[in-house]
């Protein structure tokens, strides 16, 4: 497989590299915003861990290719959802804002909590990231919440009249070098229950967007995530 990286100088485009490189596997292109690379031939994926504003430019750098795109890029609004519907109408296109296999069971698991515990309990999240982190709340705890009933409260402070049961809590903790940790409180009369993922490094995030480039590799043009990387056995 031959991929390039979009964001290559940053954290997770250098780690995507390295991996890559361990794997034998061929990186064509390595390419960040000031890159004068206007190409992408012989890329057969190209992984992306960039910034919404540098999608303008990778937009460009897709155009008239046949080249699959995963990428992992937080903080999307919805007219990056948009730009992502409209590459997958071309090629194989895989998103997720976390690589991370326990993350999306984790997804499952607070979902299937939900329903099982049947109401009465409060949902919070608390998210952990390094200092450098852009985005709050994290893609991951945004897609934790994602479907769910009730109004978004990030973070409090104040007075008030107390916790309406409608309400998710998200609150965003940042310092020091923490690649990630999400906590899914989940908390009733008598008892709560507390659902973790921790990170405890980058490389996880690094390997799971190259299983995710193998699994586009020759796939038809559509939108994957990783409901469609879980169980996949190349």
């Amino acid at each position: 497989m031959t991929i390039g990286v979009f964001g290559a100088s940053g954290r997770m485009g250098r780690l995507v590299i390295q991996e890559a490189l361990a794997q034998s596997v061929n990186v064509a292109a390595m390419i960040d915003l000031d890159t004068r690379q206007e190409t992408l031939q012989g890329v057969e994926v190209l992984v992306d861990f960039s910034t919404p504003g540098a999608w303008g430019r990778l937009g460009g750098l897709l155009e008239g290719t046949g080249a699959a795109l995963v990428s992992g890029t937080t903080g999307l609004a919805p007219e990056h959802r948009s730009m992502l519907s409209g590459w997958s109408r071309d090629r194989a296109v895989f998103y997720s804002s976390n690589m991370s296999t326990g993350v999306f069971v984790l997804n499952r698991l607070v979902r299937e909590a939900l329903s099982m515990l049947g109401g009465g309990f409060d949902m919070e999240i608390v998210e952990i990231h390094h200092r450098g982190k852009a985005d709050s709340p994290s893609g991951t705890a945004s897609a934790l919440m994602e479907g769910l009933p009730g109004n978004r409260v990030y973070g409090r402070s104040g007075w008030g009249s107390g916790r309406p049961p409608e309400e998710i809590g998200v609150h965003s903790l940042r310092g020091g070098d923490v690649p990630g940790e999400h906590q899914v409180h989940l908390l009733g009369d008598g008892e709560r229950l507390c659902l973790t993922h921790a990170a405890t490094g980058r490389r996880v995030f690094a390997l799971g967007a190259l299983r995710a480039a193998f699994f586009v590799l020759g796939k038809k043009p559509g939108l994957y995530g990783m409901e469609d990387l879980v169980g996949w056995n190349p």
